[in-house]
């Protein structure tokens, strides 16, 4: 008993260090466990007796690395020796033998014969049923509930941390691992999703292995939990990063899968009637679908496909569409950098316009932008637009719509301004009627341009206000006043969903980076037409693509027809 209880764990032992991809070690252990299980009960006694006075010991047919496996048991016990050596595999896997959905061999199974490393990978198998039957009970059957029940467990990530680890994670293989091309983003951050439960990057290599075996040392990385010839998952920054490197002849293949969404995957693999053969790139996959390229935040499962085959998919906005950004703070406000730092890099990215608009007095805001401070703002902003001629700077504000519906300044102030955004930052223990009615009294207000991430979503912290869009998308339409996609990375509002609604119901958008500091701008604007995209935004939806004349008479004709 004694011996088949240590040749078990040996067993156990050597899949997980397979899963790992550790290099040879778990055939050592097989061969030790298969020498442990011929031994007598005495026998197997005295073996861990020796193994835990000195793990470097010369038992005759075991490797290093097996002596080193009995001398953790025979320290610590055989539980304890499997929770180490589980604590050093992908998480899905471990949290698998923890919950005891899956043995140690059913795990490996799992990753050598179906490719499951990670959670999409179990979901993307579980859709496309390609889990065989073991035993009296199938693997589906053991791991669908496991799989949505583990989806609740998964600590998501805002677009803007996540888009932080990948930058990180590309930078590092294309330092250390040149023979890489293509590298890019793939999954949740390339279709900008506002919470990203996987961080994924794909790249090309004429050797994949090689480059593994390259990547898997980088100094950024502190853990291979999974190696393979062509994938690596590893620990950065305390995160799991999903690294796969495809040969030239089906890149295209690896990066579409890898970008998913699931319902996407599903519809387009339906078209095609078979497992995606190799492709070289995303273009070719598709034209075997019969369709055209799709964009990777359209491949949502809602509708692109059958778009798609119809040839009716929108010409989405694109970054050169922008003219300008026409929502940011300064330090009058809760920004972190001055006017002119803010003017500074909107010239280096080649705005022809901006707006400058701190928060009105009663916001939230660390810091907001007094009645007196408007004057004071006014002349800088008349001296900074003598050193930038080029650019045409406004001179607004983003005022707080208050519990009542009226706004923060009189219109006495806001009629001195050149644009007025609102925002209901406030929920004031209101419920939807009242908070829609808020919003819309705003929208009817003359001076107001734009409202600002309407339902004031703090992403992966709270969920936006449940207004009554549809008769805010009226109002808005009625009255001429633009909504916002906002790209930062807490707001990402109005979110795809709603900014396609909107679009759909003539709603005029604008996209803006609402950006504190400098050197965030160019990404969050990016964060911005990302979520635009998602909601098949098209140039002609947005303002802010317009030149400055027709913003100009877009701000003037509602003041017009309202005053």
């Amino acid at each position: 008993r004694r011996a088949a209880v240590l040749s078990a764990t040996l067993d156990a032992l050597a899949d997980l260090a397979d899963i790992r991809g550790s290099a040879g070690e778990g055939d050592e252990l097989r061969r030790a466990a298969a020498a442990i299980s011929g031994l007598t009960p005495a026998e197997a006694a005295a073996l861990e007796r020796r193994a835990s006075r000195d793990r470097a010991g010369t038992e005759p047919g075991f490797s290093p690395h097996a002596l080193a496996r009995l001398h953790e048991v025979a320290l610590g016990g055989h539980d304890l020796a499997l929770i180490a050596a589980r604590a050093g595999i992908p998480t899905l896997l471990r949290r698998l033998l923890e919950l005891e959905v899956a043995s140690s061999a059913e795990a490996l199974a799992l990753v050598r014969q179906f490719g499951v490393v990670t959670l999409p990978d179990l979901q993307l198998a579980l859709d496309e049923g390609r889990l065989k039957q073991v035993g009296e009970k199938t693997l589906e059957q053991r791991l669908r509930p496991a799989a949505a029940a583990l989806d609740m467990e998964v600590r998501r990530l805002t677009l803007g941390r996540a888009t932080d680890l990948t930058e990180a994670a590309l930078g590092a293989v294309a330092r250390c691992c040149p023979a890489v091309d293509l590298l890019t983003a793939a999954g949740d951050v390339r279709r900008f999703e506002a919470l990203v439960s996987s961080v994924v990057i794909v790249g090309r290599a004429s050797d994949p292995a090689s480059a593994i075996e390259a990547l898997s040392a980088m100094p950024a990385v502190d853990d291979v939990r999974h190696r393979a010839p062509r994938r690596a998952l590893v620990l950065m920054q305390q995160v799991e990063v999903d690294i796969r490197i495809a040969a030239p002849d089906d890149y295209g293949t690896v990066l579409f899968n890898a970008t998913g969404s699931r319902a996407h995957l599903r519809a387009v693999h339906e078209r095609r009637h078979q497992r995606p053969r190799l492709s070289p790139g995303e273009e070719a996959l598709y034209a075997h679908a019969g369709l055209p390229f799709i964009p990777p935040e359209l491949r949502e499962g809602s509708g692109e496909v059958e778009a798609a085959a119809a040839g009716s998919l929108p010409v989405l906005l694109q970054r050169e569409h922008i003219r300008g950004d026409l929502h940011m703070h300064t330090v009058y406000s809760d920004g972190a950098d001055t006017l002119e730092a803010m003017v500074a890099e909107c010239a280096l990215i080649g705005y022809e316009y901006i707006a400058i608009t701190d928060h009105s007095e009663r916001a939230g805001a660390a810091r907001t932008l007094s009645r007196g401070d408007v004057e004071r703002q006014r002349d800088d902003i008349a001296a900074v637009r003598e050193r930038y001629p080029r650019m045409t700077i406004l001179h607004g504000v983003e005022v707080d719509i208050m519990p009542d519906g009226r706004l923060d300044f009189e219109d006495a102030v806001l009629e001195t301004l050149d644009i007025v955004l609102a925002s209901l930052h406030d929920p004031a223990h209101q419920d939807a009627k009242r908070l829609t009615a808020r919003c819309i009294r705003a929208i009817r207000h003359p001076l107001v341009t734009v409202i600002t991430h309407p339902a004031n979503r703090l992403v992966g912290r709270r969920p936006g206000y449940a207004l009554d869009f549809d008769a805010v998308y009226a109002a808005a339409v009625e009255t001429g006043t633009a909504l916002e996609v906002d790209g930062a990375p807490s707001h990402l509002d109005l979110d795809g969903e709603h900014a396609r609604r909107a679009a759909a119901a003539g709603v005029t958008l604008t996209v803006d980076s609402d950006c504190h500091r400098f050197r965030a701008l160019h990404r969050q604007m990016a964060f911005g037409i990302g979520t635009a995209r998602r909601g098949w935004v098209e140039p002609g939806h947005v303002l802010n693509t317009r030149p400055i004349a027709e913003v100009q008479a877009f701000i003037a004709a509602k003041r017009r027809r309202l005053a």
